[in-house]
């Protein structure tokens, strides 16, 4: 059975965020950030079990500029 699974990530204070999976062989998918600051997408999966993480573009001081950081929801 095919669903729409919404990933969210709630990262008000990152430029960007995009969505990597084992469902998309580990290609970005870009989020889009809506008016509360959540960076989301919606993604058609079939029924089963899949790994995925986040990269975001931080802000961070801890660092570099710009610098595109993995994060895995826990």
């Amino acid at each position: 059975m095919v669903a729409a699974i919404e990933f969210k990530l709630f990262a008000p204070n990152n430029k960007a965020a995009t969505l990597l999976g084992s469902f998309s062989q580990w290609a970005a998918i870009p989020l889009e950030k809506d008016e509360k600051r959540y960076f989301r997408t919606n993604i058609k999966l079939e029924d089963g079990i899949y790994q995925y993480k986040f990269r975001v573009q931080s802000q961070s001081p801890c660092f570099e500029p710009h610098e595109w950081v993995e994060v895995t929801d826990a």
